[in-house]
């Protein structure tokens, strides 16, 4: 870089003359650290005469630090004559303006011609120089004559000019150089005389001693002169140079019409390059500062600085990091972070070692492990160093929070002072003075969590009041400044005594890993409610709960009540009118305000917080729930699927990362998780064991009341504050523990990579045989490739030395040898026979495939038999064929580092050498990934390395890259002999990346580094980096042999430390029993001479020697003496652990890309089918075949394959006999996506047997399965593909789940999803096209928001879901009550079309219209009629049971001979009205239904409301008759029992007794509502009832509720007749006047005979849909008879009818429609409706 920095300058030099003196101006002011001697050139830059602004502008941005001069008035004078120079300068004309000029003045104008500098060629003579100066001025004319624009400017540059100016003008112009100043002879610029103009020199440095050497350097500058550093900014940075061009201009055609001049200036790097680029390239300002600090390159680059520190320090700092680091256990499991620890004394003391070779003598940790080894070692490992180092940092920072902290209470505590000093103030309630013991408590505060809390609770009282403290100091300097000057004394030093007032108070804010402080900002604002409540003065209120939080805090630490409760007199709310104001109006308000100050104040108390935070952390438990998202999402193949449900989990049972993936998911928002204060069962909550503590013993109202008031206090500070607080900082605790597991497993799994020896060749080598000789190192071939088949692989030949001797290419490496395809076939028998020539051409010790999947078993299966060939043909040696995993050499291959290593070579060619270089050095191929771009970083260390951030990775990886590199150690002289070793160097001690290529590219320049004092002498290593990277360096001087003539040590090549190389010399002269007091005595001989007898060494003493060398202070050196001995038995023994063949299951993982916990058994996987697995019969087998004759076709079937096209058995046996028979079907084969192959097994395909499994699969199908069996040596899987086994009711084959699973509220989740389910499964209705104006296509509850908008009986036709030949008829009965009919079409044109003919059970209309005039409004009209009733309830509650009981009660009260009874709507049963009545001393409920035809009670319809009550009145006390009601639960949507949308009748229902109709469980049977139960032997329907079918949600679907048949027929009263016990199924409902047939025999239930005439029997069988119900087996005779009851005498009773109840006209249309109804049947009075 020394030659880029001075070729640049003098490139700059004559550049910037020429420039200068072409425009007549002087070269531009040096900058003061570049040309600081050159002061007269720079006054003559100061006075010139005809300086322009620019270069005006360009010196002050480059003399920063201009050099105060006193200037005389001449030369006051010529700067005034300078400016007026300039000032002309700037209105200078051009040539075509003095044309004008004369052209309009008629006079020659005078031109100011400008001046030429001669510039000096080299061969010009001195006599030459100085010249006639009437000659100058000729040549001069001559010059400024001619036109410049004919010279080049070539010519023009090297051509001597001359200005013409006398040389008094000059001397004017550029002012005098002083006569003690030499000329510099490297300026060739010089005046019009001939004389040299100087710009200034560089300062001189004097580097050599020598005279020779040093006027070498000062003529040539070979030598690195590190002032060149110190100038770097202002030679590149802020000096521009200018240069003047001359180009042609073309005007109107004429060239050279006019010149014009242009400005070209010097671009310097930080103008050519981007700043990331610098940084990249190391070439910033902070980077050439860091290569020249003489400290470790790692300090420098620490965020907090490493400083030196006393004793005392050291002790404290050695304790606290022994507590926090090593012997404070985890909150989780974290297995690769437990250690186990020993004496705790022992450990302190040598941490504290640690520390003080640390901070006081900057030594790096390896230096400290290899070299203090007596000081830390055996307890403390260079993982611990390291951790010390990281924890050290962590205290810094600490101890500088705090002791700002402590500043800042210490301003406040005497701005307290101040402001309260005065006696006759009286200070205010809520001030809380600031006592010593705070700031005692902010020095003692041991962890970041602890400091916090005494910043948070200092900020809680106290922030208001920074601010003004800040004002006060202010305006006391400003007073004692005045005070100073009024004196007229220096007030320097009372400034400097306050100094630290004028320090800016920064409030303390923690960072985005540390705690958040929400409450923090809400206690502080002047807008919080805690500051809204001292102002109101409730802090004197917060006083009267009878602790301070001092006091409470006091008492919770000792754990028992040490400060007794003061109890003031007066209870709380009568205390809280008192301070009722505008913000707080109650006393309520008053004392939430006050519980709100309390718990503040002992929430932020730090004492409080450390204790809780300790209980808190002790009890807490973990919580896990799922999201609605995360209970879809959440399947057995997410990582947190055996945590979904947690409940009441300890956080120390959770493992390495377990809490990170439940972190995940939260911030996915697929779980919530909860951390809370455990609380153990049958125990009292923390609550009510810290209440304890703020409670007063004593039994009055007043005592319980503020009792309860300090209760809810505390309640407030926990659950408000610090269980929050407590739980956050508890999860960064648990995510910070997960985060360093990660990390340690990332660094253990990189250790264990370049922890490995290079490959050492084997015993089957020999040494005399030429061709495979290891001497030289090993020849190494390597094959790469791709898993694309169109993508050549290659392979390639390393030497010895790790360079590349020769490749080939494969194009077809990957094809199989397929008999099928001759042409591939042919195409990989070529290959091989090439690459069979090319291994016996290059003879290589060893050949290594790239592990990329499993074609690499067939590559080396390959190249195994090629090799054996050699091994017969040629006698070839055993050569091992080896698998190496090939992610880090795929990384390198598309790196920019490896396109600049290897430009002409393709992708796989690079790399297949860098998994050859890799078995040759793991350690030396990746460090190659520790470049610019970080490459290093794309190697899989972790599945969740990921939530690492970038640099916490790099850096925790590179460490394990310096404990290595140190550890084996760097021949830098080999890292400038191939440039690919050269990336280990920055990871020597004390070194780094910067000054890793100072040095190489020093050392460079010197061709090799022969021993390691050059590191000081060329390298210019400052002692404290030479002292720690010294013995880290390795020079192998045995390579020099006498081609140097620099002494060699031999102790350079070995592991010794420089500074005990005087003790390794004693040790050889004592082992060699020599005299080191004698004159010839050799030290160097005598090394050489124990280095090739390291045995006399045995006989030392080394423990005397230890002692002696402790005596003389050198403290403890056992260790180190017998690592000295070592190192001289062999000379940097590589003690890395030696290369193994890689295992069988760290093989299957390499080429499968899987791991256990990505393959495991009983994973749910996807297999395509490739093939059916058969087995061959064998002899036996054939003999002894059976084959079969079809059935169906008649042909003979193979009994193996399964063959059914043989006609004749004798084809049967010819297909076993010509070898066709494929064999038995015992399988399928599949592949997996991860291409490994699998086997499902026959008997695992599905539940129900399979016997030929090309029945169930096809090849190229794609099938879900579990993993049964992996096995790792043939790669293949087991699976099962039966459905019981995918869905693993039973957990046999799943993750298994945790330990606190919470099964509970998984299978409340999973039956409230269901429930949820099922209430949304609505079957989609499809649009109809119907014009009609109460037809809508919408669905029900869109329907029902129509209706809410319409008035009473008006109604919506909507689609049914049951299927597109239906509608629905939903009208309003009453307010939010809507009933909901069912109409079947028949006669439809297409499904979107309306039926010609509609149905309402029965009954048949012709279109809507008729439906709602027919059907609709008679109904509506007597809901009317029923609402408009006097005794008609329409209150909100009507309908209800208790509110009607209620309401008949108080009625019955008032009048008690009275019998009052009300109508109701009915919410539960639209279309029913419910009629409650109390006859005595119970109320009872019956209900009305409303139908076209009137209004049914009791089984009786009725057509008016009139009749009904008339009826009622009479016939109340008479026996309800028993039906069969709806459930309790259900809430049907229908209208009136006879034409209600049918449901659907289950064909079997659940619990079903043999023999016994479903349905008429005795239990299924009760009165209407309100009515009392009847004994199972009550008859409980009549066959004259009229099956009407609903649904009843949650309830048996399709069970039959039986009404009475809504005409005019018989009622049969209760006891009047025995009814049939069991309910018949009937698929319709019979027309009016017909009777239903009831076949066989009704089973009997309770296994009583009803006594009152005989039972009909019912057939066990449900008739079916259609079936005409057959009662005795007879079939009524006509509409309208009476079945015939035999053996009952007895009539049932019918209601008397007048002719003025007939209504004849509806008598009319019943005839008319019953005459048709006649000519629709089919059979013996089959209705024409049936169920579906």
């Amino acid at each position: 870089m020394s030659g880029f920095i001075d070729h640049s300058a003098s490139e700059a030099s004559g550049s910037e003359s020429e420039e200068d003196e072409v425009q007549g101006q002087p070269k531009k002011k040096a900058s003061s650290g570049s040309r600081s001697g050159s002061g007269s050139s720079s006054s003559s830059g100061d006075s010139s005469e005809e300086e322009g602004d620019d270069a005006g502008v360009v010196e002050d941005l480059i003399d920063d630090n201009p050099i105060e001069e006193e200037v005389s008035d001449a030369e006051d004078s010529d700067t005034e004559i300078g400016k007026r120079k300039k000032h002309s300068d700037e209105d200078d004309l051009e040539e075509d303006d003095f044309a004008l000029i004369e052209e309009n003045l008629g006079i020659k104008v005078k031109r100011n011609k400008r001046k030429r500098i001669k510039v000096m060629s080299d061969d010009d003579d001195s006599d030459q120089e100085v010249s006639n100066e009437n000659e100058a001025d000729a040549v001069a004319n001559e010059l400024f004559d001619d036109d410049d624009e004919e010279m080049p400017l070539a010519d023009q540059d090297e051509s001597s000019q001359q200005s013409g100016k006398p040389a008094a003008d000059v001397a004017d112009t550029y002012g005098d150089l002083d006569e003690s100043e030499e000329s510099d002879p490297d300026d060739f610029i010089v005046d019009e005389e001939g004389q040299p103009i100087s710009r200034g020199k560089k300062k001189r440095t004097v580097v050599h001693t020598d005279k020779a050497l040093q006027e070498a350097q000062d003529v040539f500058g070979v030598d690195f002169d590190f002032n060149d550093f110190d100038d770097y900014g202002s030679n590149y940075e802020d000096e521009e140079e200018e240069e003047e061009e001359y180009e042609d201009d073309e005007i109107d055609g004429e060239p050279g019409a006019r010149k014009k001049r242009v400005r070209h200036s010097k671009r310097t790097i930080f103008e050519v390059f981007e700043p990331s680029e610098l940084e990249r390239g190391h070439m910033t300002d902070v980077d050439q500062e860091i290569r020249n600090a003489d400290i470790p390159e790692r300090f420098h680059l620490r965020t907090i600085k490493v400083t030196p520190a006393n004793s005392q320090e050291l002790q404290d700092e050695a304790e606290w990091i022994f507590t926090h680091a090593f012997s404070k256990a985890s909150f989780s499991n974290q297995e690769v972070l437990a250690e186990d620890r020993k004496d705790m004394r022992v450990i302190i003391k040598k941490i504290n070692s640690a520390l003080d070779f640390l901070r006081n003598q900057q030594l790096e940790v390896p230096f400290i492990n290899f070299y203090r080894k007596e000081y830390v070692q055996q307890e403390l490992e260079i993982r611990d160093l390291w951790k010390i180092w990281q924890w050290d940092e962590k205290w810094a920072q600490l101890r500088a929070r705090k002791q700002n902290l402590i500043k800042l209470m210490e301003r406040m505590q005497q701005y307290q002072f101040d402001q309260n000093s005065n006696p006759d103030v009286i200070m205010p309630s809520h001030l809380r003075p600031l006592t010593q013991d705070d700031i005692d408590r902010v020095r003692l505060a041991e962890t970041t969590e602890e400091y916090w809390d005494c910043h948070n609770h200092f900020m809680l009282y106290y922030s208001k009041d920074i601010q003004p403290m800040k004002d006060a100091e202010k305006k006391k300097k400003e007073e004692k400044s005045t005070e100073g000057k009024e004196q007229g004394g220096d007030d320097s030093k009372a400034e400097k005594e306050d100094g630290e007032e004028d320090e800016e108070v920064v409030v303390d804010k923690p960072a985005d890993e540390e705690l958040p402080q929400d409450t923090l900002k809400y206690a502080r604002g002047r807008n919080s409610g805690y500051y809204i409540c001292i102002q109101n003065g409730l802090a004197d209120f917060a006083k009267k709960f009878g602790l301070s939080p001092e006091q409470f805090a006091d008492n919770l630490k000792d754990n028992y009540q040490k400060h007794e409760v003061e109890q003031y007199p007066v209870g709380p709310e009568e205390l809280a009118n008192e301070f009722v104001g505008p913000q707080f109006e109650s006393a309520r308000e008053v004392l939430n305000g006050a519980r709100h100050l309390v718990s503040m104040q002992i929430a932020y108390d730090p004492v409080v917080r450390k204790c809780v935070r300790t209980a808190f952390r002790e009890r807490a438990v973990l919580k896990v729930t799922p999201t609605k998202k995360g209970k879809k999402e959440i399947d057995e193949s997410h990582q947190c699927y055996s945590m979904k449900y947690l409940i009441n989990k300890p956080i120390s049972d959770l493992k390495n990362e377990d809490f990170l993936k439940l972190y995940q998911a939260s911030e996915e928002d697929l779980l919530t998780i909860e951390i809370r204060m455990g609380e153990p069962t049958g125990s009292t909550t923390y609550l009510e064991e810290i209440h304890s503590l703020f409670h007063r013993d004593e039994y009055s109202a007043i005592v319980e009341a503020w009792n309860d008031q300090r209760k809810l206090a505390l309640e407030r500070a926990l659950s408000k504050s610090l269980y929050p607080q407590m739980e956050k900082e508890l999860k960064l605790c648990l995510l910070q523990e997960s985060k360093d597991g990660i990390l340690r497993s990332c660094c253990d799994k990189l250790r264990s990579c370049i922890r490995v020896a290079p490959y050492q060749a084997m015993k089957e080598f020999d040494d005399e045989d030429e061709d495979f000789d290891t001497s030289k190192g090993l020849r190494i071939m390597s094959v790469a490739y791709r898993n694309e088949r169109d993508v050549a692989g290659f392979t390639c030949i390393l030497d010895g030395d790790g360079e590349v001797t020769d490749f080939l290419r494969l194009p077809h490496i990957l094809k199989r040898k397929n008999p099928n395809a001759p042409e591939i076939r042919q195409d990989k028998e070529n290959e091989l026979v090439k690459l069979k020539e090319f291994i016996m051409e290059k003879k290589p010790h060893v050949i290594a495939v790239a592990g990329e999947s499993r074609d690499a078993l067939d590559i080396q299966y390959d190249i195994l038999n090629l090799l054996n060939q050699l091994e017969e043909e040629h006698q070839f040696p055993k050569i091992y064929v080896e698998l190496i995993d090939n992610e880090p050499s795929s990384v390198y291959a598309a790196s920019k580092k490896s396109a600049q290593d290897f430009p002409e070579y393709p992708e796989m060619l690079r790399e297949a050498i860098s998994i050859a270089r890799r078995l040759r050095d793991p350690l030396v191929e990746l460090s190659q990934l520790c470049n610019q771009d970080e490459d290093l970083l794309c190697i899989h260390f972790h599945p969740m390395q990921s939530e690492l951030t970038k640099e916490t990775l790099l850096s925790a990886l590179y460490l394990e890259f310096v404990n290595v590199v140190n550890e084996v150690g760097v021949d830098i002289n080999e890292a400038l002999a191939h440039p690919y070793k050269a990336g280990l160097l920055q990871f020597v001690c004390g070194l780094g990346p910067r000054k890793a290529a100072y040095i190489l590219k020093r050392v460079k320049s010197q061709k090799r580094l022969e021993n390691r004092s050059q590191l000081v002498m060329h390298c210019h290593l400052g002692p404290k980096v030479f002292i720690n990277c010294a013995g880290f360096i390795k020079i192998d001087t045995t390579s020099f042999g006498d081609s140097t003539e620099e002494y060699t040590d031999v102790l350079d090549a070995s592991r010794v430390h420089p500074e005990t190389y005087e003790w390794a010399r004693k040790m050889a002269i004592d082992a060699l029993e020599y005299d080191d007091m004698a004159d010839d005595a050799n030290p160097a001989a005598a090394l050489e001479e124990i280095l090739e007898k390291p045995e006399r060494l045995r006989d030392l003493d080394l423990e005397a020697f230890s002692v002696e060398l402790d005596r003389q202070g050198y403290g403890q050196k056992l260790t180190t003496l017998y690592d000295i001995r070592a190192e001289l038995n062999c000379r940097y023994k590589d003690t890395r652990i030696t290369y193994k063949t890689i295992e069988m299951v760290e093989r299957f993982n390499m080429l499968s890309k899987e791991t256990p916990a990505t393959l495991y058994i009983g994973k749910l996987v996807l297999c395509r089918v490739t093939n059916i697995a058969r087995k061959k019969p064998q002899g036996q087998q054939l003999d002894e075949a059976n084959p079969e004759r079809s059935e169906d076709t008649g042909l003979w079937v193979c009994p193996f394959c399964r063959k059914d096209d043989f006609s004749e058995i004798s084809e049967v046996w010819s297909h076993f006999d010509a070898g066709s028979c494929l064999g038995t079907a015992i399988g399928v084969r599949v592949r997996l996506e991860n291409n490994l192959s699998g086997f499902i097994h026959t008997k695992n395909l599905s539940d129900k047997e399979v016997r030929n499994p090309e029945e169930r699969v096809k090849p190229g199908m794609t099938l879900h399965a579990r993993i049964l069996k992996v096995d790792i040596e043939k790669f293949q899987v087991d699976l099962t593909c039966k459905t019981s086994d995918l869905l693993d009711k039973e957990d046999r084959l799943r993750p298994p789940k945790d330990h606190f699973y919470d099964f509970e509220a998984e299978d409340s989740d999973v039956k409230t999803d269901e429930k949820k389910a099922k209430g949304k499964k609505r079957v989609a209705f499809i649009k109809r096209v119907i014009a009609h104006p109460c037809f809508h296509n919408v669905g029900y509850k869109e329907c029902e928001t129509l209706l809410n908008n319409l008035g009473e009986g008006d109604c919506v036709i909507r689609p049914s879901s049951k299927g597109p030949d239906r509608l629905t008829l939903a009208w309003k009965l009453a307010p939010e009550i809507y009933s909901h009919v069912d109409i079947k079409e028949e006669g439809k044109e297409n499904s979107f079309s309306l039926g010609k003919t509609l149905f309402i059970g029965n009954e048949e209309f012709e279109d809507l219209d008729e439906i709602i005039s027919r059907y609709l409004n008679p109904m509506a009209a007597l809901a009317r009629e029923i609402q408009s009733y006097k005794y008609f309830v329409e209150d909100s509650g009507a309908g209800n049971r208790e509110i009607m009981d209620q309401k008949v009660y108080e009625e019955k009260k008032k009048a008690p001979a009275r019998i009052p009874y009300f109508f109701s709507t009915s919410k539960e049963l639209p279309g029913k009205f419910m009629l409650s009545y109390m006859p005595r001393s119970k109320t009872v409920h019956e209900f009305v239904t409303v139908t076209h035809e009137g209004l049914r009670f009791r089984g009786q319809v009725f057509p008016t409301l009139n009749t009904l009550v008339k009826w009622f009145k009479e016939h109340f006390r008479d026996p309800i008759p028993q039906k069969l009601v709806t459930p309790s639960h259900a809430t049907p949507r229908m209208g009136p029992p006879a034409f209600r949308t049918p449901g659907r009748t289950p064909s079997h229902t659940p619990g079903r007794t043999p023999g016994r109709t479903p349905g008429a469980t005795p239990a299924a049977y009760s009165t209407a509502r309100g009515g009392s139960s009847y004994p199972y032997g009550t008859p409980q329907a009549t066959p004259m009832m009229t099956p009407a079918y609903h649904t009843t949600p949650g309830g048996v679907s399709g069970t039959p509720a039986y009404r009475a048949t809504p005409r005019q027929g018989s009622v049969y009263p209760p006891g009047s007749m025995a009814a049939p016990k069991g309910t018949p199924r009937v698929g319709g409902t019979p027309r009016s006047g017909q009777t239903p047939r009831i076949s066989g025999q009704t089973p009997r239930i309770s296994g009583q005979t009803p006594r009152s005439g005989q039972t009909p029997r019912i057939s066990g069988q449900t008739p079916r849909s259609g079936q005409t119900p057959v009662i005795g087996g007879q079939t009524p005779r006509q509409a309208g008879t009476t079945p015939q009851y035999t053996g009952s005498s007895s009539r049932p009773h019918v209601a008397p009818r007048t002719n003025s109840d007939t209504d004849w006209g509806k008598m009319a249309i019943m005839w008319a429609k019953e005459q048709k109804q006649k000519k629709r049947e089919r059979g013996e009075g089959t209705p024409s409706y049936h169920e579906k």
